[in-house]
């Protein structure tokens, strides 16, 4: 039996109902703390609950950004 080799790969989705405000541009504002702390949970559940559950590590935010919704 050989051990699994991990891979990361780098989902970017829009979320349009969370207003941007300049505080999710610094990683040690309380706002980006707390809106990374939520996205990693909501994440983990969603893709544990998908057919790449079983092999999933977790995830990690690594950054938000201002994005047009139109």
């Amino acid at each position: 039996t050989t051990a699994a080799t991990l891979e990361r790969f780098t989902v970017n989705f829009t979320i349009t109902n969370l207003p941007y405000s300049s505080d999710l541009e610094n990683p040690d504002s309380a706002k980006f703390r707390d809106t990374r702390r939520d996205m990693n949970t909501l994440l983990d559940g969603l893709l544990k609950e998908s057919s790449i559950g079983p092999d999933f590590q977790g995830c990690e935010t690594t950054g938000f950004r201002y994005g047009s919704s139109s």
